[in-house]
């Protein structure tokens, strides 16, 4: 006579051959739509920042030059997103921006023309205002073949060095911009904090909606 733990075993076992089934079928939840809220909040905040950035009255569109002092980077304003959100934060002389952006089967074009501009705008003088720009790769925490940091220095004719330092995250055809300016040298730390968290959210993102 089979006894009742001898049964459970069975039915047990049956159990774990049919979860192991080629034929089962996997599903996972439909992707959800970019919209401007998702991403709104997939932004940084100025919980994400030290204490003393307050945020500003605007954001900082991704189609903005980087260097308006020079015609090195106006590629810049040709980009269209799709949708995006922007927040800017201040402390003292130095302001951060977050701009996560949409654009629809052009990700990739984004990076490339990014590259492109750094290496237009490498070493240009602007007579106009006098100033000197230079403009290369940023060294800092957070690398990745999917992370393009750029640093650009503009050095006028006396004065301080402005260093603009701007970083893109991408994720298929989700962007994330930040931006950092202020004297050089820029906070390194700040933006390794900055961007580990931006390429969190602009991940989370990304699996939501593909």
């Amino acid at each position: 006579m089979t006894s009742r733990r001898g049964i459970a075993l069975v039915v047990a076992l049956v159990a774990a051959l049919s979860a192991c089934s080629p034929d089962r079928e996997v599903t996972r939840p439909e992707p959800e739509p970019v919209t401007t809220q998702g991403l709104a909040a997939a932004r940084l905040t100025a919980d994400d920042l030290p204490d003393g950035f307050v945020a500003a009255d605007a954001g900082v569109a991704v189609a903005t030059e980087l260097v308006p002092e020079h015609q090195c980077d106006d590629a810049l304003t040709d980009l269209e997103p799709a949708d995006q959100a922007s927040t800017t934060f201040t402390r003292g002389s130095t302001t951060l921006s977050s701009t996560v952006a949409h654009f629809p089967g052009q990700g990739g074009a984004v990076d490339q023309l990014l590259r492109d501009v750094a290496e237009d705008c490498a070493s240009v003088v602007a007579t106009d205002t006098g100033v000197s720009i230079r403009t290369g790769a940023l060294d800092f925490g957070v690398l990745s073949d999917d992370t393009l940091p750029i640093r650009v220095e503009v050095e006028p004719t006396a004065g301080v060095i402005e260093e603009r330092d701007l970083i893109l995250v991408r994720a298929g055809d989700l962007v994330h911009v930040v931006r950092l300016t202020g004297p050089r040298p820029s906070d390194k730390a700040l933006l390794d904090s900055a961007v580990r968290t931006a390429i969190g959210r602009l991940g989370e993102l990304h699996l939501r909606t593909t």
